[in-house]
């Protein structure tokens, strides 16, 4: 049997003889909490007793089942296990006999579940038992027959399968998956340039610290650089564990990858530093290919991390462009309500403002123009009256061929918003002079219409929505333009009642509006 193997099955031998007595040490700790709570102190001594005992066979476990004792050749497991058999009878006679006495007297504890923990105690002890007679009749050297063997509980066979599956380490493995830049501290030099050598060889690139204060120093200078840090806890100036507690507590350096290597492999320093935020923690000596397999996994995960930023960042950017593309074509509210899953959305507002632009004999000019000349001068129109309609917070509905249709008081301010929309049509009026002036090819007139109701807005379509506007006040403000006259902002007598204050008009002859007849209506002057 090759040594991974003989190694494999002792690890598997010794886990299988430790999982009972886990237990007897666990529910026994629990026990002595649980008298303590409810007074009954008269029962301690005896349950830590069985406790001590759990404690003596784990020490036996840890010295019979080592390497060191496998690696001589006179040894085998089988061997250990017939040693271990010897060693357990004294403190397993000491758990079944302090368990049975514990059973008698449990009649008068009122402790939950006293009994049933005292019986798993003893049932735990049975099963050490026979998890060591597996093992003895374990034959390790028969390969051929692993399988077939009969072997009780955590079936020493099964480590076979596992072997079979498991690929060996190679020459290819000792060169890491993923190479980056590393923060080695430690307040001995010798072992910072150790790791330096070591590490700078395996293809990363290495800065060493020699306490916590010049590792924060250095961090600061080069914080976009490290991928992981490899961290001393006993260091004069500033402890590992200090440096970790201020990392991990400062939002510039809490998603950076820290493996604690320490000769400290106490609980309380492992629990403590892993609670902290350490991604993993090795104790000295260390096993260099672990160390390995584990800076790189950090590292993976920190460019991992680096990449997924950059990607949220991307998507942050594009979900501006969206929102803000949503807004250029919808309303502000309208648009939150799309995004939070509305499907049918109308609404009806009093009082609302509505203007119609028209250019004057666009189409017969048009014809003499090119496909690209006509749109580049459309473009420079409509774009200067969106400009307009974002200074003076009117809402553009939307362009019909060569007509600008946009509306105020969506928001309830009928007034003002009125007002906002005489003021941007006189400056539509004052922009079409202008850009006259620039346009060489056409001779662009203005014509202007608005008026002021009610109306029903909404959402309709379904692949490419669009937002619009209906009711008898939008066709009313298209009268209002198509018998407007160019260069003029014509208004119905709902538009000069609400704004007489502000402006000045000019009231022409009744014209006549199909399906109304004639009626009055006005020029801002």
């Amino acid at each position: 049997m090759d040594k991974r193997t003989q190694n494999a099955f002792l690890g598997k031998a010794r886990h299988n003889l430790k999982n009972p007595v886990n237990a007897i040490l666990g529910y026994s700790e629990m026990l002595i909490e649980d008298c303590e709570d409810e007074g009954f102190i008269s029962l301690i001594p005896d349950i830590k007793k069985l406790n001590q005992a759990g404690n003596d066979i784990l020490s036996s476990i840890e010295e019979i089942f080592s390497d060191k004792a496998l690696a001589d050749s006179e040894n085998s497991i089988s061997r250990m296990a017939k040693e271990m058999e010897i060693a357990l009878r004294t403190p397993l006679n000491t758990i079944i006999g302090y368990s049975e006495l514990l059973i008698e007297e449990s009649d008068s504890v009122t402790i939950d579940n006293f009994k049933t923990d005292i019986n798993k105690i003893t049932q735990s002890g049975r099963l050490l038992e026979e998890e060591l007679k597996s093992i003895i009749s374990f034959d390790s050297k028969n390969i051929k027959k692993i399988r077939d063997q009969n072997l009780n509980h955590g079936n020493l066979s099964m480590v076979q399968d596992v072997l079979d599956s498991i690929i060996p380490l190679d020459q290819k493995d000792k060169k890491p998956k993923e190479t980056g830049t590393i923060l080695v501290v430690d307040d001995n030099k010798n072992n910072t340039d150790l790791l330096d050598k070591r590490l700078t060889k395996k293809g990363h690139k290495v800065f060493t610290a020699n306490n916590g204060k010049d590792a924060l120093l250095q961090l600061s200078m080069d914080r976009n650089q490290i991928d992981v840090i490899l961290l001393d806890i006993v260091m004069p100036e500033m402890n590992g564990f200090e440096v970790l507690k201020y990392l991990k507590n400062d939002k510039r350096y809490f998603e950076m990858p820290v493996i604690m290597i320490s000769s400290m492999d106490d609980t309380d320093s492992i629990y403590r530093c892993i609670e902290n935020g350490a991604d993993d923690y090795i104790t000295k000596p260390f096993d260099k290919s672990i160390l390995d397999a584990r800076i790189s996994s950090c590292i993976e995960k920190k460019h991992l991390r680096d990449k997924e930023k950059v990607l949220m960042k991307k998507l942050a950017e594009e979900q501006e462009k969206s929102e803000n593309l949503l807004l250029n074509i919808l309303p502000e509210d309208i648009a939150y309500r799309l995004k939070s899953g509305e499907t049918n959305i109308a609404t009806k507002h009093k009082g609302v403002s509505i203007l119609f632009a028209d250019i004057v004999d666009f189409t017969p000019q048009s014809k003499k123009l090119k496909p690209n000349e006509l749109v580049v001068i459309l473009n420079k129109i409509f774009s200067c009256f969106d400009d307009l309609s974002s200074k003076f917070k009117i809402e553009k509905i939307k362009t019909i061929g060569d007509s600008y249709f946009a509306v105020g008081g969506l928001n309830n301010e009928s007034l003002k918003s009125s007002k906002n929309l005489i003021e941007m049509a006189k400056e539509m009026i004052t922009e079409i002079d202008v850009l006259n002036n620039e346009i060489e090819k056409m001779d662009i007139q203005l014509r202007i219409g608005i008026h002021c109701g009610d109306v029903v807005t909404g959402v309709i379509g379904k692949h490419k929505f669009a937002y619009d506007l209906w009711g008898s006040a939008v066709n009313m403000a298209s009268r209002m333009e198509s018998t407007s006259l160019p260069g003029e902002i014509q208004v119905s007598e709902e538009v000069k009642s609400l704004v007489a204050d502000s402006f000045k008009f000019q009231k022409r002859e009744k014209i006549k509006i199909k399906g109304l007849g004639y009626i009055s209506t006005y020029f801002i002057k």
